[in-house]
């Protein structure tokens, strides 16, 4: 009889379990079909496109295989976009992480006043990004720019912030650390929380002093923290930046601030060279690909160690 009732129990088990796993399935069906249309929809169909010479207007789209990613490498001035993103991503990236852990460092110690301090460096990320291009594009305007007044008092010439291809993306960059800073600082306030106060505690008894601390505790030990910032950074940077460079130059002047995602945007729905503009966005999709799996390998070697 016992065994009976075991068989049974053991029956109405498999039978839940089961019934669980349908459910499981079941529910994940629309999330997977949503994710299908939303995600892979577009990446093939960017790629269907770039191998056409597509038209907009239902005209006959005649098949050119890789002659728009041929015209890409013969385009002098995809290269020259593809070094100005690159020159916004790096710059921006790693001097933005850079301030950011200052900024943190400097912020962890303070108890009175610490949630009031982080909400003002966390603003620019709440505001958005076409109020902050207007407020930068009229700060660093030539004539009547606040920077150039603060300048002129100091008897320094007026300096063409956003028209000079010398000082253009570095105002731009300058703009993306500011938005962004507050963000980071958040999650370096979160990293160094997270190690133990017994770390500093035994160091400071061996007679470490401030520098030591920094470099032998804190920095070694924020190493998955800022591995994290730096990845998704350059991620953000290589996929962004379209908004405030459309604000603030155009793409100017001289192409020196055009960077990859305004020239999809221009070749796309300006040029209407739309085959052009999905072979440009396929090669940043693979970038972007290539750097999500660099920061998938990098977390795994952290947690590893």
């Amino acid at each position: 009889m016992i065994q009976t009732i075991l068989q049974k129990f053991s029956g109405n088990r498999s039978t839940l379990r089961a019934a669980e796993h349908r459910f499981i399935i079941i529910a994940l069906v629309p999330t997977i079909f949503f994710y299908l249309i939303v995600k892979f929809y577009p990446i093939f169909f960017a790629f269907f496109i770039s191998m056409h010479e597509w038209s907009l207007f239902g005209n006959v789209s005649p098949f050119v295989g890789l002659d728009n990613y041929a015209l890409l490498a013969q385009d002098s001035l995809f290269f020259k976009v593809m070094w100005n993103t690159m020159y916004r991503t790096f710059a921006g990236t790693f001097l933005g992480a850079f301030f950011a852990l200052v900024v943190a460092l400097i912020l962890n110690p303070i108890k009175r006043g610490s949630i009031l301090l982080r909400l003002i460096y966390f603003l620019p990320v709440m505001t958005s990004v076409i109020a902050s291009a207007t407020i930068w594009k009229w700060m660093l305007q030539t004539r009547f720019g606040l920077l150039n007044q603060l300048l002129s008092m100091l008897g320094i010439p007026p300096v063409p912030w956003l028209q000079s291809t010398t000082w253009a993306m570095p105002s731009i960059i300058a703009m993306g650390i500011w938005g962004g800073i507050g963000f980071t600082v958040i999650i370096y306030l979160a990293g160094l929380r997270g190690i133990p106060r017994d770390y500093y505690e035994s160091a400071e008894i061996d007679g470490a002093n401030s520098l030591q601390l920094a470099f032998r505790i804190t920095l070694p030990l924020l190493k998955p923290v800022v591995s994290f910032v730096l990845i998704t950074g350059v991620i953000g940077g290589f996929s962004g930046g379209f908004q405030a460079i459309y604000m603030m130059t155009g793409g100017g002047p001289l192409d020196s601030t055009r960077v990859l995602a305004l020239h999809i945007y221009d070749y796309a729905f300006e040029r209407l060279f739309m085959g052009q503009a999905a072979s440009m966005s396929f090669v940043l999709f693979a970038i972007v690909l290539i750097l999500t799996l660099v920061q998938f390998k990098l977390q795994r070697i952290d947690w590893e160690l």
